[in-house]
């Protein structure tokens, strides 16, 4: 699976990390499992860190779309006062982390997309 999951309590941070090729079908089990941990708790802020995913024609807009769907359909159980951070070097990815927070905007998260590790921890631990 080219997602790999870390859940630190201390830090308040669940951080998603890509490695290789992914696509919706990667992405969304991640997010389901992260729900279900019993280490998750609701208010955790969220990094999703794209810098070793590898180019792919199997992520699209309309996956990003469903994704900020499945997002705002889990507020209850996921809770609204958290920050979610994408992180992505790549320009693919970074523009569609932009998409991701554009589409995102109704929602009553905080959401922002990063090129630089440092940047998006800053800004997580505001």
């Amino acid at each position: 699976m080219p997602v790999k999951t870390v859940i630190d309590i201390e830090k308040n941070l669940v951080v998603h990390s890509i490695a290789g090729g992914f696509g919706l079908v990667d992405i969304e089990p991640a997010w389901r499992a992260m729900l279900v941990d019993p280490k998750f708790k609701a208010g955790m802020n969220v990094l999703w860190d794209f810098r070793q995913g590898i180019q792919t024609s199997s992520f699209s807009a309309d996956d990003m779309r469903h994704i900020v769907s499945m997002t705002a359909e889990h507020i209850k159980q996921r809770g609204a006062e958290y920050k979610l951070a994408l992180l992505a070097t790549r320009d693919l990815y970074f523009g569609l982390s932009r998409m991701f927070e554009a589409y995102g905007d109704e929602m009553p998260i905080e959401i922002h997309a990063f090129r630089t590790m440092k940047e998006a921890l800053e800004w997580l631990n505001e």
